[in-house]
């Protein structure tokens, strides 16, 4: 092993470095020769060099694997120094050891701070190198064969093909690619077929880059919400955020885990250890006899809900660092002012310092010197406005003695100013960019657009704008709880988890006061709140006390209920003489609004079981307010009758757990539950017979609200999302995931226009529930789709039991058109539809061939069973260009019938997957298998140029001209998008890059200024071409990843097709005056304070109306 005579036999340890490193080293080696662990252990940390001279039985290896902990997970820089040198020792004689370091290569420049350990490093490297390719289809076929098991052959290149978009130098793999396969492998296993790993068995388990991810979410999926919550303490008790910012693995020892659950409740324990077995059993987590840790680096970045549960811990170790940093260099500058914080940096402070406070073990106090820096950029941002108001007076008095004296300054001095304007307006809309609240993002867009109309500004307004987001109400200590709008919609309630409710102006965002505390009855969780119908009081649940407050004063207004069992649900009736209560023993109640005073007797138990202890969830009133529903916590909803207290009916019954919230319709029709089982269910009031059920794969439930006019119904989850549903469809409109820990309540603004999400994260966040939503219904749909020159009309690929067909929809209602036109011959999907410049013909390619439909009528035109494919129609409706036995064939679509020559494609030795014409028809782009894109002159046949790409780019799923014909956009497989300018043959700016996912097609707007891309992780994006970022929020709706997606003639409307076998339509359009969008959106202007923040070097002004 070691190339050393007898090592073979020598004893052996293996221990890797953990928080503690000379306690690890201490109990393996006491485990292997005898002796005391502690002991050993403070005479390491005594006395390093002592290591030398320890019982052993001869000489011995000692491994050290994963030696990059000493730097992630050790904060103790002298604990570090003592383990170093006890290596050294240990290495050299007496003992002779053979010490063996297994370190990752981004972590070499910490180990050459230590001499002794770089020199080491230096004089007995052993470089392990990423893997070959051919080491890829070893440890792919393998395994395989070793279990007798069949690998389809395409499986292998499929997995190769996908893996080498991580391709380094040289021709091999980052080393991040095996544990990403070794957990495809394990998916694609689990759906063998016969024996045989498949090509569908392995796209179904996620392909490489998504199975982990679909791993992890699998298990997240079945957990409830409590055991969410306990995941994820768990997994940040296992991670670490390092001094670099870096995010890594931490070992923690079973002891620590569960002393930790122990300390919250029996509950919490039992919930840990499911989770523990939960995650290992699907190789997530590693756990051996005491301890546990994150089975492998890969699940740190390939699973977006870590990332989330993350976030706030690495923004604000960010933060953390960068300030001890600067305090230093501040400090080594003679205190120089010019090193302080200031705007955006210091607000940056203010942001994070609570999450510091919160957790005092992971950000230690930063000391004197980091907290007079602080105390001098507070004090020197507010001496700034006042100094600059005094600076600009005496400038404005030199500038006209210097304008007097040279006029030719004048040119300068714009220029100058002209220059120092698009600077800041470019700063400010990185700073708009960043911000977390959305309406402080539209701000900032706004002020930068202000200040200069650059790019950079345009493209944050048109973001802003196109946001869902409208704001955060961030102010209770742990989870929100409840929450109401009041009536005319000027203000929201929230109760929380501190014990405290607070007033919000719904417009501005701001708080309305100081917090409502219900401390004196010893209250920690405000279970619920509703205001009266007038607006004027508000009720509050907290344990069994229900308080009454004057929405203005936020003083008491008379006499409290006081009940002996905690009230969990608080409802008031529509003319606002009633309110209703139920609480955790099963008990409705209703009361005289004004009194205070029992209204009749209690509706009793909400359940059949007197015997036992039933919770009422929810209450909520019928809009004539006789009749009263309750959710409860035996699975049922019921009705009751308000004047005489009796039960209306049967019970709602289908849920299979706790029904936790209900909803009347706004016509009084349907009644919406949601319940535990992860289903939300629309039941007929009068008949009591369940009409539809809501199902979202990557959520459950918590939270249920109709809007104002009942045409879209609100779900919270509890993954973070909240969900806009199409009541009369069934379907799911908007996803919005903001949240990062479970949404508790949901609710509509009276008019409206507003979607309010409380978390438990300790936040609310509001919504627009019309910004870039679905347009009406989904309609079956498979892998092409195209809309018709006049908008009207929308062609998609649709599955038919006799095989794949092509229907025709009216765009706006969402019709069928006639039946499907049938395509007798094909075995697979329609690969390519297209309509005429005029729309009276539509173009369709598969495997049966070419054909040509008169779309007034539906019939068919025209065929040609020698052609099929992958096909494109030129932009003047004349020919079609179609993939043909390694060419590409022309079809004259007057004549029906191939012309002129093919164009030879020797490099694309595999099918074409992607081809677009250049608008004016002259250039063709093709891309294939082999991942290269080419351009080829139309009217000579002839390849232009090079290609555009080469292998290593990998997989290239679509590619699309822009309106002008100057770029030419083009996926890769590392979830980008290339721009590339065809004049100059040059990429184009930045490529476009997605969070997770793959993006599998791509198209421009008619005008050209924004491209829209669809994904692998179902959603839809829209870019800006000239800033190449993000605008807006993702379109969420389709439950596969988007194959196919396409513009509407004014570039309002987006078609899309996906895997789950529908097609739909988006709202896609961008508001005519952005600015006035986002001011609107934002609700005010920046106020001074905010102004002097973000923007101290230019005088205030006011930005919005």
């Amino acid at each position: 092993m070691l190339g050393i005579d007898g090592s073979r036999s020598w004893p052996r340890l293996l221990i890797t470095p953990s928080s503690e490193p000379l306690r690890a080293l201490a109990e393996e080696w006491t485990k292997a020769f005898g002796g005391h662990a502690e002991a050993m252990e403070e005479r390491l940390r005594s006395d390093p060099s002592s290591a030398d001279d320890l019982p052993s039985a001869g000489r011995f290896v000692l491994v050290v694997d994963q030696f990059e902990e000493l730097f992630t997970l050790v904060d103790d820089e002298h604990e570090r120094q003592a383990f170093v040198r006890v290596l050294h020792a240990l290495a050299g004689p007496p003992c002779d050891a053979g010490v063996i370091v297994g370190v990752r290569a981004d972590y070499w420049d910490r180990c050459a701070a230590y001499p002794s350990l770089a020199e080491a490093i230096q004089d007995g490297q052993v470089i392990i190198e990423p893997m070959t390719e051919s080491d890829l289809r070893l440890a792919i076929t393998g395994p395989a064969a070793a279990a007798d098991l069949e690998v389809e052959p395409a499986l292998v290149e499929t997995i190769l093909g996908e893996l080498r978009a991580g391709e380094a130098a040289g021709g091999r793999f980052e080393a991040g690619a095996l544990p990403l396969l070794s957990q495809a492998l394990r998916n694609t296993w689990e759906r063998r077929e016969d024996g045989r790993l498949t090509v569908r068995g392995y796209e179904e388990s996620g392909r490489v880059h998504d199975s982990v991810r679909r791993t992890a979410d699998e298990v997240l999926d079945r957990l409830a919400p409590e055991e969410r919550k306990t995941a994820l303490k768990l997994f940040r008790r296992m991670t670490v955020i390092t001094a670099g910012g870096r995010v890594a693995r931490r070992r923690v020892t079973l002891a620590a885990i569960h002393a930790a659950a122990s300390a919250h409740s029996a509950d919490e324990r039992g919930r840990v250890e499911m989770l523990l077995s939960a995650f290992a059993g699907r190789r997530l987590l590693t756990l051996d006899e005491d301890a546990a840790e994150i089975a492998h680096d890969a699940l740190l970045t390939a699973w977006p809900a870590l990332r989330q549960w993350l976030a706030p811990d690495l923004d604000a170790q960010t933060v953390y660092d960068r300030l001890i940093e600067d305090a230093d260099e501040w400090a080594d500058n003679h205190r120089d002012p010019a090193f302080l914080y200031r705007g955006a940096r210091l607000l940056a402070v203010d942001d994070v310092r609570p999450r510091w406070e919160r957790d005092p073990g992971s950000f230690p106090p930063a000391g004197p010197t980091a907290a007079g820096f602080l105390a001098a950029s507070t004090r020197a941002a507010r001496q700034a406005g006042r100094r600059r108001r005094l600076v600009q007076a005496g400038l404005a008095t030199l500038s006209a003695l210097a304008l007097v004296a040279a006029g030719v300054a004048v040119d300068a001095a714009g220029d100058a100013d002209r220059q120092r304007s698009v600077a800041v307006s470019r700063q400010l809309a990185a700073q708009s960019e960043v911000v977390g609240d959305p309406a402080l993002s539209s701000m900032l867009a706004v002020a930068a657009w202000r200040i200069a109309s650059t790019d950079e500004a345009r493209s944050r307004l048109l973001s802003a704008a196109a946001r869902n987001g409208r704001g955060t109400l961030a102010g209770h200590r742990g989870g929100v709880t409840a929450m109401a709008f009041s009536p005319d919609g000027s203000v929201i309630a929230t109760g929380g988890e501190d014990g405290a409710t607070r007033l919000w102006d719904a417009a501005s965002r701001r708080r309305l006061g100081a917090p409502i505390s219900h401390r004196k009855d010893n209250c920690s969780d405000v279970a619920q709140v509703a205001f009266a119908p007038d607006g004027r009081t508000l009720a509050t649940a907290c344990l069994g006390i229900v308080r009454f407050w004057d929405v203005a004063t936020h003083r008491e207004a008379g006499a409290p209920l006081d009940l002996e069992t905690a009230v969990t649900a608080l409802a008031y009736s529509p003319d606002g003489r009633t309110l209703a209560t139920g609480d955790r023993s099963g008990v409705v109640r209703q009361w005289d609004a004004a009194t205070h005073r029992p209204r009749g007797a209690p509706m009793g138990r909400a359940d059949d079981s007197p015997e036992r202890s039933t919770a009422v969830h929810a209450v909520a009133f019928s809009r004539d307010g006789k009749t009263l529903v309750t959710a409860s916590k035996d699975k049922t909803a019921r009705l009751w009758d308000t004047a005489t207290s009796d039960r209306v009916g049967d019970p709602f019954k289908g849920h299979t757990q706790d029904v936790t919230d209900v909803a009347v319709s706004p016509d009084g029709r349907t009644l919406a539950t949601v319940s535990f089982d992860r289903t939300a269910r629309l039941w007929d009031m009068a008949t009591r017979e369940q009409t539809g059920v809501l199902r979202d794969r990557r959520a459950g439930y918590n939270a249920i609200a109709f809007s104002p006019d009942g045409t879209r119904i609100a779900t919270g989850g509890d993954t973070g999302r909240t969900v806009l549903w199409d009541t009369a469809g069934r379907e799911q409109v908007l996803a919005l995931s903001d949240n990062v820990a479970p949404v508790e309540e949901v609710a509509f603004s009276p008019d409206g226009r507003l979607l309010a999400a409380a978390s438990a994260d300790g936040t609310v966040r509001l919504a627009d529930p019309h910004t870039h939503v679905q347009a009406g219904t989904r309609m079956p749909a498979q892998a092409a789709v195209a809309l018709s020159p006049d908008g009207r009309t929308l062609a998609t690929g649709v599955p038919e039991e006799d095989g794949p067909a092509v229907q025709l929809w009216d765009r706006t209602t969402q019709q069928r058109i006639g039946s499907p036109l049938e395509l007798p011959d094909a075995r697979r999907t329609v690969t390519s539809l297209a309509f005429t410049p005029d729309g009276r013909t539509l173009m369709t390619s598969s495997s049966d061939g070419l054909r040509l439909w008169n779309v007034a009528t539906r019939r068919e035109i025209a065929h040609d069973g020698t052609l099929g494919g992958v096909a494109e129609l030129g932009p003047g409706g004349r020919h079609v260009a179609v993939h043909q036995d390694e060419a590409i064939a022309f079809w004259d679509v007057a004549r029906h019938r191939e012309s002129g020559r093919r164009i030879r494609v020797p490099g694309h030795t595999e099918i074409i997957t992607a081809m677009t014409f250049s608008p004016d028809g002259a250039t063709l782009a093709t891309v294939g298998y082999d991942n290269r894109v080419r351009l080829f002159d139309v009217a000579s046949r002839r390849q232009i140029g090079a290609p555009l790409t080469t292998a290593d780019l990998g997989l290239v799923n679509d590619l699309a001209f822009s309106p002008d014909g100057r770029t030419l956009a083009f996926t890769a497989a590392d979830s980008s998008v290339r721009l590339w300018d065809v004049a100059r043959d040059r990429p184009v700016g930045a490529a476009l890059v997605v969070d997770e996912g793959a993006i599998t097609s791509l198209a421009f707007s008619p005008d050209g200024r924004v491209l829209a891309t669809g994904s692998s992780d179902d959603r839809v994006r829209l870019w800006d071409t000239r800033t190449h970022r993000q605008l807006g929020d993702p379109m969420t709706g389709h439950n596969r990843g988007v194959t196919a997606i396409a513009y509407g003639r004014n570039g309002d409307v987006l078609a899309t097709v996906a895997g789950d076998d529908t097609a739909r339509l988006w709202d896609a359009g961008l508001p005519a005056d952005p600015v006035a969008a986002a001011c609107a959106n934002a609700g005010r202007p920046l106020t001074r304070d905010e102004w002097e923040n973000y923007v101290p070097q230019e005088k205030y002004r006011r930005t919005c109306p």
